[in-house]
């Protein structure tokens, strides 16, 4: 008698486990996905070699009437530089993040950049601070393996794409904002420095 009814409560408790296994994997089932898919429309795609992806950005940054933000690992192609100058000088909030050690050799366009009044910090959060990254305006990334280098320009293979989508700009307006909080104030051009003679 008791043997059956230790049976008898075993086999229940195996169905209610059985049964409550069966409808959580149902509730798993029917839970509502979310869906993580941001759209964008692709406005450019430059490819190096040939050529041409700077002209194409210029053409981007020119047109900003509002926000750029750039992360950038190397910067060194004067004419981005100047664009971005310009829409500062134009009323343009314009926000540049470098890698820190690789910003201390840009002779050349930190002296544009904070002449022309564009907020510029140095990253040394990170090892390498790798990022090719432009947001214009709340509304387009530009993002792809080019930075903004003579030889990304002239000599390396190189690609980049321009985007327009508010929530994807959104995205990576955030990932800048975390790292211009830890990045540090660049307000004087780095001293080039000469070869000691021999």
């Amino acid at each position: 008698m008791k043997k059956s009814i230790l049976l008898l409560l075993s086999t229940c408790f195996i169905v209610q486990v059985a049964v409550a296994n069966s409808e959580t994997t149902k509730a798993a089932k029917e839970a509502p996905k979310t869906d993580a898919t941001i759209k964008a429309e692709v406005l450019s795609v430059f490819f190096s070699p040939p050529a041409g992806a700077a002209k194409g950005l210029i053409r981007y940054l020119d047109g900003a009437k509002k926000s750029i933000q750039v992360m950038a690992y190397s910067f060194t192609y004067v004419e981005i530089a100047e664009a971005l100058a310009r829409a500062a000088k134009r009323g343009v909030e314009v926000q540049v993040i470098q890698d820190g050690p690789t910003a201390a050799n840009n002779f050349d366009v930190i002296p544009i950049l904070l002449k022309g009044g564009v907020a510029l910090r140095g990253n040394k959060a990170h090892r390498i601070f790798h990022n090719k990254v432009m947001i214009i305006d709340g509304d387009i990334v530009v993002t792809g393996s080019y930075n903004f280098t003579n030889s990304a320009e002239k000599s390396n293979a190189e690609n980049m794409i321009v985007l327009r989508s508010a929530p994807l700009a959104q995205q990576y307006y955030k990932n800048f904002i975390s790292h211009w909080e830890r990045s540090y104030p660049i307000t004087s051009a780095p001293e080039r420095k000469t070869a000691k003679p021999n």
